[in-house]
Formats: structure tokens, C-alpha cells, sequence
């Protein structure tokens, strides 16, 4: 809101401004120069204030499109038919207004569902195929060889078993017989370990 110098504000100073007609030569322009006037300013303040009031924000000033031309935003004409028809062209521009915003909020509705249905059935087509990244299996780990010494002993431990277990094997085999007496009856060692049916076998 813009406060002059008497302590007034531009919307209360032209909101009941009559018509007026507007030129691209500001020289030419009823309404500038009505606000210069007014204002009792240069043409520079008064087309920044002109542009000021006729914004979206502010309309101290709206356009009538039927006779092209500026009035306040609370003007109405003195006759009671010219009321009437201004009240019911405002009513219309509003209706279109609305309808152009109902038209709007319906086509950004349909991108919407459009959307949505798309995405919809992209995840469909991702659950029928399956797509689900492959877990990387584990690598085998590889086991680390073993170092000379300890291949060296495990070879030693190996064969000092495999030499106990053959000599189990053969005091296993061994025959567990009394030694033969000699044939005078001497209990003394003999020459013979044993004697067969076919002869006498020499001792080693």
C-alpha cells in the first residue's frame, strides 16, 4: 500500500476514478494524465503509479473490456441501468474465470491419472517378469598353502606312523610258539628253531 505525502493511500484517492482511456503515448493517456493531476507529480511518478494500481495485487484500477477503458475498482455508473449491466459483466467475467479454472484443475487431474496408471502398470510388468537383482554369490575362499616346515613335519609324522602301525602288523603275524628243546633234554638254546615233518630248518 502506498501512503502520499497527506497521509492518504493511492486505493482510496482513485478507486472511484471514472473511465478512462489509455495510450502506449503517455503524453496521449487520459488516465496518466489524470493520476499526474491528481498526484501533482512528473509523468514518471505518475506511470509507476499507474502501473502499480492496475497490478494483480493491488486493482485500484481494473479494465473494462467492453468499452476499453480504465476505471476504479469501485466505481459504478450514475444511472441504475448502467449499474445493472456493469454488475452483471462482472458476474460474467467472473463465471469465465472459474470456468477456466474448473478447465484447469480437470486437465491436471487427467496427467494425474495418467500418471498414475503408468506407473501402475510398469510395477505390474516388474512383478510378472521378476525383476529382482541377482544376489553376486560368495567366492570360494581359497585355502592358503601351508609353509615348508610345518609340510615337513606333517611328512615325518606320517611316516613314523605308517612305520609303527607295520611293525604292530607284524608282531601281530608272528608266530608266539615255545622255543624247541634239543634232544638230550637240554633246556640250554638250541640250533634249530623248529623242526618239520620233512627235515630240520636252520636257524638264520
Amino acid at each position: 500500500m502506498s501512503y502520499l505525502e497527506n497521509g492518504s493511500t493511492l486505493r482510496s484517492m482513485f478507486r472511484l476514478m471514472l473511465p478512462l482511456r489509455h495510450d502506449i503515448d503517455p503524453t496521449r493517456s487520459e488516465v496518466i494524465t489524470h493520476i499526474k493531476d491528481n498526484l501533482r507529480c512528473d509523468i514518471g511518478r505518475a506511470i509507476r503509479a499507474f502501473n502499480s494500481m492496475r497490478h494483480k495485487k493491488s486493482q485500484v484500477l481494473v479494465y473494462d473490456m467492453v468499452h476499453r477503458q480504465w476505471r476504479g475498482c469501485d466505481w459504478v455508473p450514475p444511472e441504475e441501468g448502467d449499474k445493472v449491466a456493469l454488475l452483471t459483466r462482472a458476474i460474467n467475467e467472473m463465471k469465465r474465470e472459474l470456468f477456466a479454472l474448473k478447465s484447469e484443475v480437470r486437465k491436471q487431474g487427467k496427467l494425474l491419472g495418467q500418471l498414475e496408471r503408468k506407473r501402475s502398470r510398469k510395477r505390474e510388468r516388474e512383478e510378472e517378469e521378476g525383476t529382482v537383482e541377482p544376489q553376486p554369490e560368495p567366492e570360494p575362499q581359497q585355502q592358503e598353502a601351508a609353509p615348508p616346515e610345518k609340510e615337513a613335519a606333517d611328512g615325518e609324522d606320517w611316516f613314523k606312523a605308517m612305520r609303527e602301525a607295520l611293525d604292530e602288523q607284524e608282531r601281530a603275524s608272528s608266530p608266539s610258539t615255545e622255543p624247541l628243546s634239543s634232544p638230550s633234554g637240554s633246556t640250554g638254546p638250541t640250533r634249530f628253531r623248529w623242526e618239520n615233518a620233512e627235515g630240520v630248518v636252520p636257524m638264520p
